[in-house]
């Protein structure tokens, strides 16, 4: 089934609104469609992200961390190729990317465990939004190309996102912007390290998130 020129709302209920499953209820062969063009998705994620308080609120854990990873990872979807497609005005895009900022601030940092996820502790003792929070910069299909000229200002946009993400008071939010610097450590290496090394020196970090950023210093991250 698919649903014509959907509105915000039902784009929302179409990514959240399902039971928790596994497999995924996006994987079922008569799983329902909901088609938007690309500025209409960089509209609207823009949107879910400034606005995912209010919006996701009257959503469980475990529907958020399965839509959110509907969202983010190719392997599900390809909603997130629109922040590099080139036929979409570069502001819109990088607005986009700026508004991820809201979404941990206003959402991971609220309902994710305050606790790392790296080898730390056993499942049960996180959310399960902990999980996409985690993964979000190893499953979006963006990497670092400083080799583009068009990619400039949207791989810019991308690593001070990262780094606004560090000053949260969340050890969610911190070890997820340093799982994302370590995959962007081999196409940036001089300002990922600039950056996780004022990160140190600028915070109170436990142990495990201080050793977890120096492997990311050098790109050393899964």
């Amino acid at each position: 089934m698919k649903s014509p020129n959907p509105t915000f709302e039902d784009w929302l209920t179409y990514c959240f609104d399902h039971p928790v499953s596994d497999p995924e209820w996006h994987f079922d062969i008569d799983a329902p469609t909901c088609d938007l063009s690309a500025e209409t998705t960089v509209e609207y994620l823009t949107r879910l992200f400034t606005t995912s308080q209010k919006y996701l609120d009257r959503f469980s854990d475990d529907q958020l961390n399965q839509g959110l990873w509907y969202l983010a990872s190719p392997s599900c979807s390809d909603t997130m190729f629109c922040l590099v497609d080139v036929s979409i005005p570069e502001a819109e895009r990088i607005a986009c990317v700026r508004a991820m900022q809201c979404l941990y601030a206003n959402l991971f940092a609220s309902r994710c465990s305050d606790i790392t996820s790296n080898g730390t502790a056993h499942v049960g003792d996180r959310s399960a939004l902990n999980s996409v929070c985690y993964m979000w910069w190893d499953i979006l299909p963006i990497h670092g190309k400083p080799e583009d000229p068009n990619r400039v200002k949207l791989d810019d946009a991308i690593l001070t996102l990262l780094e606004d993400c560090l000053a949260i008071s969340s050890q969610a939010c911190q070890e997820s912007a340093l799982h994302g610097l370590g995959h962007w450590a081999s196409s940036y290496p001089a300002r990922v390290k600039s950056s996780i090394q004022r990160y140190l020196a600028a915070s109170q970090v436990s142990q495990l998130l201080r050793n977890y950023a120096l492997a990311a210093e050098v790109g050393n991250v899964q």
